[in-house]
């Protein structure tokens, strides 16, 4: 099995955006195939996918909210976003 390299970095793919839906009054994930609605906490995270590291996005939330399963979570949802191809790196630069 190829192995892909890791997202250090973790940003949405292009083709997805978030966005809050008024009508509904719920987080999204918009992409071709579909929606992904989310919670607040998810919300959050995507605030922050900007560009920076993971570690960057766990430490702002723990400054934040100073929670310790803060860092569990922000691996879970990243993880989610990757299995449904939502994920890209922010930092590469080489394609």
């Amino acid at each position: 099995m190829e192995s892909a390299k890791p997202v250090t970095h973790p940003i949405l793919a292009r083709f997805a955006r978030y966005r809050w839906d008024k009508i509904r009054e719920q987080h999204q994930v918009v992409f071709p195939e579909g929606v992904l609605v989310v919670n607040d906490s998810s919300a959050e995270i995507l605030a922050l996918m900007d560009g920076r590291s993971e570690d960057g996005i766990v430490e702002a939330l723990e400054d934040k909210h100073g929670a310790p399963e803060i860092r569990e979570d922000v691996q879970e949802f990243l993880k989610i976003l990757f299995l449904k191809g939502l994920l890209a790196n922010g930092n590469n630069h080489s394609r």
